[in-house]
């Protein structure tokens, strides 16, 4: 009985030890002033609204407290993740308002001496780790520890050796790292990069020392095979690289065009929800996909009516067509290597500026995380605003225009910057927008003009890119983003895929003055079918449908997909980088809801030899009739990059819709009162500032209340739950 009573103080003064650390950890965390970016304070609301509301920087703070506390990990691990642990879908749409809830975190760790990777889940409500495994034969993505490359190669002899071969001095150089996924050569379970010269001087830094690179074995820290090419460009050269800070923009306009509302905008913003008068849906920010739109429905006269539950990027490929080692290895995986950006140090994070979003604006701060598990905070990260979308519809007498709600998040990954618009319009459309610019990535070359005869190489006399300076050749790229939609039209049950194609009819069957033409619709019935292209002669879209609900002329409940300007993958199927981006095969996958199938290319996609993803999910074959179904769609565009975006790329874009179809029995815009356009204003004083918040949380421009607001602005519809 005494050994009993003794055991039980013991314990219950080991678990107050505990607990008193991780509030002492969390205490001196919390206890220093957050900073936005551009150095204002802001105060964040603390108290939670919703299950599916980012993790704030207290509760980043409390992952690393709580796994520090545990005594399972050290300070010697890295994270590479921190995110919110989505409850369960079902949980989410049982949810009350008003109700309590439990939070959880997901946490992936790294050891990067033993190359050894660790996976989490930590109990927020609790102060608790309910689980830490470790991932073997995985590969994280970036951390600035890779940096090490540079004084690995710097005391190989054989690197020193081929330098001094090209009358370099190796004091005169720097290098940075890039992962070679299927191309290594490395020991199994070891990380591998490829190292890359240029020159320190910042005049010529930016264009890469060609013909020289290292495959180097991070773990063992060595060289494990040296490329040395002799014949390649590898003089330092000043190529103009863009410089932010003295560039100047050679036309300006005389008259300011200025977008404003001055009595207010038409939603209210609680917390992380958005209430329009048709739309109603949440944004979250993902330390991974960024921007993501939760449970998103359109209000039908009053019914708030499921059709999407959760929607965003879930990860973006990039890779290049040139012949030599460093650019083929260009494989980027944005999302599920270089997280959107997000790794990047803070200085590097930007905000909005004005000129990415218009002056009406409500602006959302999001918070991101270090590899040393320290929140960030970035103010004006996602801007939730409307915009006048032109002409809605208009037939003789009869015109109105068309109001777009829009959600709007960008951000820097390495030379290129991404927007992405989540464009809700009255009349039941989800227009969803991706735009890049940036600067274009280059290789070193001989030729100083486009013309053969240079000594680069070619295929048949063409060019694996163009010249945009002298010396400078900006190489064949893809950009491919692979979106996934969880659709839930009129609810998560009873969903089906069918594809639309239209086909003429022969004329010898009903054809005969050979003008006709109908819709032919094929339902997919497990996933191995649904692994589908896009095929513009047969204008094809698929359509997601309902089979328990019907408008008024018995058209089942649906939206459809509808494809906009798209590309296949260039390289050969049995190439390094395509069994990389393998989800990329098809521009259409549908697989049934499953928890934890997240990230089309796996959860870990620079790994040599992974089979994880959406290949290996399909391989299952399961039931897409009746199901609760996920659309996973690939948006591409090969880029030959013109003389004209040297040296910043203006901006382009790419697009795909999701549009009613038979969700109405009628135009859902007929009925609602007739509004006057949105004003287009143009004043002379053009100087107010977007990116600026006030301690208050009032934008200054708008006036509009921002994240942490409860109370909403300006007119809204009826309220969701």
């Amino acid at each position: 009985m005494v050994h009993q009573a003794y055991s039980s103080i013991f314990h219950s003064l080991a678990k107050i030890s505990l607990l008193l650390v991780i509030a002492v950890l969390v205490w001196n965390c919390t206890s220093k002033k957050t900073e936005i970016a551009n150095g204002t304070p802001f105060v964040v609301d603390e108290v939670f609204k919703h299950p599916l509301d980012p993790l704030d920087t207290n509760e980043i703070k409390s992952v690393k407290a709580i796994l520090l506390a545990s005594g399972k990990v050290d300070t010697n691990y890295l994270f590479f993740l921190i995110n919110l642990k989505e409850p369960s879908k079902s949980d989410v749409l049982a949810y009350e308002a008003g109700k309590s809830f439990k939070r959880e975190a997901f946490a992936s760790l790294y050891q990067y001496d033993q190359n050894k990777v660790m996976e989490a889940v930590i109990d927020l409500t609790d102060k608790k780790v309910l689980s830490l495994n470790e991932v073997k034969g995985v590969e994280p993505g970036a951390f600035d520890k890779d940096s090490i490359i540079k004084d690995i190669v710097r005391n190989d002899t054989s690197w020193v050796a081929a330098l001094k071969k090209r009358n370099i001095h190796p004091d005169s150089i720097k290098c940075w790292g890039q992962f070679v996924g299927e191309l290594g050569v490395g020991t199994e379970g070891h990380r591998e990069l490829i190292a890359i010269p240029s020159y320190k001087n910042k005049k010529f830094s930016s264009l890469p020392i060609a013909g020289l690179y290292a495959f180097v074995d991070m773990t063992a820290r060595k060289i494990i095979k040296l490329v040395d090419e002799e014949g390649k460009y590898d003089k330092p050269t000043d190529i103009g690289y863009f410089n932010a800070d003295s560039a100047v923009v050679s036309f300006m306009p005389d008259k300011p065009l200025k977008i404003q509302q001055p009595d207010g905008v038409g939603f209210t913003t609680e917390g992380y929800k958005i209430v329009g008068q048709k739309w109603a849906f949440r944004i979250g920010i993902h330390n991974r996909e960024g921007l993501v739109m939760y449970d998103v429905r359109y209000n039908d006269n009053g019914r708030w009516r499921p059709v999407m539950y959760r929607g965003s990027m879930a990860e973006m490929y990039v890779p290049y067509g040139s012949p030599d080692s460093y650019m083929a290895s260009n494989n980027y995986f944005d999302g599920g290597v270089y997280r959107m950006g997000q790794q990047a140090d803070k200085k590097e994070m930007k905000p909005m500026h004005l000129g990415d979003v218009p002056e009406n604006a409500v602006l959302f701060p999001a918070y991101y995380h270090n590899e040393k598990g320290e929140p960030m905070m970035l103010d004006s990260a996602v801007a939730v605003y409307e915009q006048s979308g032109g002409t809605l519809a208009r037939h003789g007498k009869f015109t109105r225009g068309a109001r777009e709600l829009v959600t709007k998040y960008f951000t820097r990954i390495g030379n290129y910057d991404y927007a992405f618009k989540w464009i809700l319009k009255e009349d039941g459309e989800i227009k969803v927008e991706t735009e890049l610019t940036g600067v274009v990535a280059i290789r070193s070359v001989h030729r100083t003009v486009d013309l053969p005869g240079s000594g680069d190489e070619t295929y048949e006399g063409n060019y694996y890119g163009t010249m945009v300076t002298p010396h400078a050749e900006a190489v064949n790229h893809q950009h491919f983003f692979c979106f996934r939609l969880d659709m839930d039209v009129d609810g998560a049950t009873n969903n089906n895929i069918e594809e639309m194609n239209v086909v003429p009819v022969p004329v010898t069957q009903g054809s005969p003055y050979r003008n006709t033409f109908i819709t032919q619709m094929t339902r997919f019935v497990t996933e191995k079918e649904a692994q589908r292209d896009v095929n513009m002669t047969s204008n094809r879209h698929w359509m997601i449908a309902n089979s328990q609900t019907n408008n008024g002329l018995g058209h089942p409940s649906a939206y459809v997909l509808m494809p906009g300007h798209n590309a296949k993958m260039m390289s050969d199927p049995s190439a390094p980088a395509h069994k990389m981006g393998d989800f990329l095969d098809h521009q259409l996958w549908v697989t049934q809801y499953k928890d934890g199938e997240q990230f089309p290319a796996g959860d870990y996609p620079i790994t040599k030899g992974a089979k994880d993803g959406l290949p290996a999910w399909s391989a299952a074959d399961r039931s897409l009739e009746n199901q609760d179904l996920v659309l996973w769609y690939n948006m591409g565009v090969t880029h030959i990059v013109r003389p004209e975006e040297w040296p910043i790329m203006n901006e382009h874009r790419l697009s795909f819709s999701l549009m009613p179809f038979g969700f109405f029995s009628k135009n859902p815009v007929i009925g609602m009162p007739q509004k006057a356009p949105m004003p287009v204003i143009a004043n002379a004083d053009n100087r107010l500032s977007l990116c600026i918040t006030p301690k208050k949380g009032i934008n200054a421009v708008s006036k509009n209340v921002i994240a942490k607001n409860t109370s909403g602005s300006g007119r809204a519809g009826k309220k969701m739950n």
